[in-house]
């Protein structure tokens, strides 16, 4: 019954009010009690003190004998519920008790021996002598002149004992009242308390997200009412939570979904909210903490920065990407709330930028090139400073090449445009890719021999490709002609073809090495080893490859090694 704080502390003021009580009466007690006790064995004392002087009296004055004096003094401590003190007028003690406890009550006695002796008689109630109640009384003769004293003591380790008694029957006392006082304000508490543990129950169910249970609305008005209250309150409650829950739902499922992170912080640059978006842009995982990644730090300066009411905006590289991070600060009736932070992969709208600057510059020096030899031809030929007919011709042959590979380069930009904007429709059908390999590398042999070149084919699989016979064969030219272009002066191109799975593929080998670094950019525009395009062909004839075999769904690929460099690329095999 005690978990319940009220029924406890009511119980609880009971008791300690009939403690507090019974300590102050047990202080009241010992100050007054003891004192008002003593006053009352005093005054009990005090007659007995008077009737043992005259018996004392007689017996000194030789009209009562020993025996008879003795037996009227009878046994102290007995009778008289003190002990006696009984002195001559000399001062000589001859009755007290048959104790051996008694020196310091007589060294306390001897203290009033004279004024008792003088006539006066002692009343001392008190305690404060450390023996007892002490009375005494002078003992006279017919005459009235004194012959003696007698001393009543009442010790006081039996005033303590008669006290401690009285005391214990008032603590019993006191602790029956309590008892009696502990049932009805039990009963009465009960009450009141389980109608309001109930409520807490519903309470703490309400806390939990149960608003199915119902606080009880019987009882006392109050309790009633108050029951009546938390129901409407937990309906209420139910309804708003559902909205927000609902929100909230929507909200995360939309900030989720976001391409770009989202990082909110509280004004003590605590985050409150995230997504995935962001621990994968910065570098992370789903399992990662996000305050554990590295570019977290430069994050977290601009999000506090921000609590000085400035957007603040930045672009930074994890792991070869471009990151615009914009952090917006959070202002409520003008205070720091604190700030959102959007980041945005930029890598790919950068690397098209600057895709587009550089085939700007790439065809603005493909053409120029070509147009400056021509210019230059035709002028020499307008001015008539060519006069030998053999070298108007020889003028007219360099027009003509630096014209055709105008031609050739304005085809090329023409078929790859064709090509990425997805306007050609490439139709499939079952060719003989043994046929079109031996057929290509015969074709190739002589412009490979006037480079001190050979070509080899080796074809392992005699079946059918499924794709679009000009455009394999266009794949396929295009990178025997490449091969042939970056060859050496002597050594050999092979040109080979295996099946693997559902696909075959057709290899071009040639000696040679291309770094690392030019092998990522190999299917570029315009893009060459040599990087003072200088070197034969146009720059587009690998994109090209790369367009055409994108739109035939198949994959190609390159590898420098052992001194040779490999073009490697699939085809469909014919269904089986």
């Amino acid at each position: 019954m005690f978990r319940n704080t009220i029924l406890k502390r009511t119980l609880s003021i009971i008791l300690l009010s009939v403690l507090l009580s019974a300590l102050i009466t047990s202080i009241v007690f010992n100050y007054s009690g003891r004192k008002a006790f003593s006053e009352i064995k005093a005054g009990e004392l005090l007659p007995r003190a008077r009737h043992l002087a005259d018996v004392t009296g007689e017996y000194m004055q030789g009209l009562m004998g020993r025996n008879g004096y003795e037996r009227a003094i009878g046994g102290g401590l007995r009778v008289w519920d003190a002990a006696m003190y009984a002195y001559n007028s000399e001062g000589r003690l001859f009755v007290y008790p048959n104790r051996g406890d008694d020196d310091a009550s007589i060294a306390v006695v001897a203290t009033y021996l004279n004024t008792v002796l003088s006539g006066e008689s002692v009343y001392s109630p008190n305690t404060e002598n450390r023996v007892g109640v002490i009375i005494g009384e002078p003992v006279m003769n017919k005459s009235g002149v004194v012959i003696g004293a007698v001393f009543l003591v009442k010790p006081l380790n039996e005033l303590n004992a008669a006290l401690d008694s009285l005391f214990f029957a008032l603590v019993i006392s006191m602790v029956v009242a309590s008892a009696i006082m502990i049932i009805p304000a039990y009963i009465g508490s009960k009450s009141i308390v389980e109608p309001i543990r109930q409520m807490n129950a519903t309470a703490n169910a309400m806390s939990g997200g149960d608003f199915s249970i119902k606080a009880s609305e019987e009882g006392t008005e109050e309790i009633a009412q108050l029951g009546k209250s938390l129901n409407h309150l937990s309906a209420a409650l139910y309804a708003t939570i559902s909205d927000l829950t609902l929100e909230k739902n929507r909200l995360h499922s939309v900030i989720n979904g976001l391409g770009e992170g989202i990082i909110a912080t509280d004004g003590e640059g605590e985050i409150i909210k995230t997504n995935l978006a962001a621990i994968r842009l910065l570098g992370g995982s789903e399992e990662d903490d996000i305050t554990k990644l590295a570019p977290y730090g430069e994050l977290k300066r601009d999000m506090e920065a921000a609590g000085n009411r400035r957007e603040i905006s930045r672009e930074i590289k994890v792991r070869n990407r471009l990151l615009r991070i914009v952090t917006t600060p959070l202002e409520y009736e003008g205070k720091n709330q604190g700030a959102v932070t959007l980041i945005r992969d930029i890598t790919e709208a950068a690397r098209l930028e600057q895709t587009r600057v550089d085939y700007v510059a790439n065809v603005s020096h493909e053409l120029r090139t070509p147009l400056s030899s021509i210019r230059g031809l035709a002028d020499a030929l307008n001015d008539g400073m060519v006069k030998k007919e053999e070298d108007k011709v020889r003028y007219y042959g360099y027009i003509l090449h630096e014209a055709m590979r105008l031609t050739r380069l304005i085809d090329d930009l023409l078929e790859l445009s064709r090509l990425q904007s997805g306007s050609v429709a490439l139709t499939k059908q079952y060719i003989s890719v043994e046929e079109l390999i031996y057929d290509l590398a015969d074709r190739f042999t002589d412009a490979a021999e006037e480079r001190g070149l050979t070509i080899s084919a080796n074809c392992e699989y005699s079946g059918k490709v499924y794709t679009n016979p000009d455009r394999a064969e266009q794949v396929l030219v295009a990178l025997i002609d490449n091969a042939i272009k970056h060859s050496g002066d002597r050594g050999e191109i092979e040109i080979s073809a295996a099946r693997c799975s559902d696909k075959l593929r057709i290899s071009v080998s040639n000696p040679g090495g291309i770094s690392e670094e030019d092998i990522e950019h190999l299917f570029e525009r315009f893009y060459k080893t040599d990087k003072s395009h200088s070197g034969e062909g146009t720059g587009l004839g690998l994109s090209i490859v790369h367009e055409v075999l994108a739109l035939l769904g198949e994959k190609i690929w390159v590898k420098s090694e052992e001194g040779k460099v490999i073009f490697t690329f699939t085809l469909a095999l014919q269904k089986e």
